[in-house]
């Protein structure tokens, strides 16, 4: 009997060590191997010149219709220089990779990236990564034609908002002013 429950506890003991290894936290190892099969550093020199592209249509059609001086353009001309300074900087690989590491450290095991990773060295996971990037800016070309509305709306929201504000204001001054001793 001493055996038996020996035996049945060794074999507890040998499934829950299997268990807890399958659960331990991705290795960075592993994970940079999943961010390489991804082409995870490519996609986000990507997406710098997709949001750059972004910027200057959004710039583009706000000047829509004006004629610029060539003060002005030169103004409008820093003001992208600026804003595509501050996107290099935000998207930079060096300071992404500790994130990446860490939040796929934190959200998979070890088991899942091997999985991942086995994925991705597949024929149909090169092909997903090969395609992808053409999948996000088809998306993004979508969702710019399905934004144009709601920024259209937005804009009409926020000149009405400045009026009432400017309508307000004026009130209260004309208010202030025929309550103000002076004019009695």
């Amino acid at each position: 009997m001493n055996k038996v429950l020996a035996t049945a506890l060794i074999g507890m003991l040998i499934c829950g060590a299997a268990t807890a290894a399958n659960n331990a936290p991705a290795s960075d190892a592993s994970i940079r191997q999943m961010l390489e099969l991804t082409n995870a550093q490519q996609m986000i020199a990507g997406m710098k010149v997709q949001m750059s592209t972004v910027m200057n249509t959004a710039m583009q059609n706000a000047m829509q219709g004006q004629t610029l001086t060539p003060e002005r353009q030169a103004i409008i001309d820093r003001m992208a220089a600026k804003m595509s300074a501050v996107l290099t900087d935000m998207l930079n690989w060096d300071e992404l990779l500790p994130i990446y590491l860490r939040t796929y450290r934190d959200s998979f095991t070890q088991d899942e990236i091997d999985g991942a990773i086995k994925f991705y060295k597949s024929a149909a996971g090169q092909a997903y990564v090969k395609k992808l990037p053409l999948v996000l800016q088809n998306v993004m070309r979508e969702m710019q034609g399905f934004m144009k509305p709601v920024q259209e709306k937005i804009l009409a929201i926020q000149k009405e908002t400045i009026q009432e504000l400017r309508d307000s204001q004026n009130k209260d001054g004309q208010d202030h002013d025929t309550k103000s001793p002076d004019n009695k």
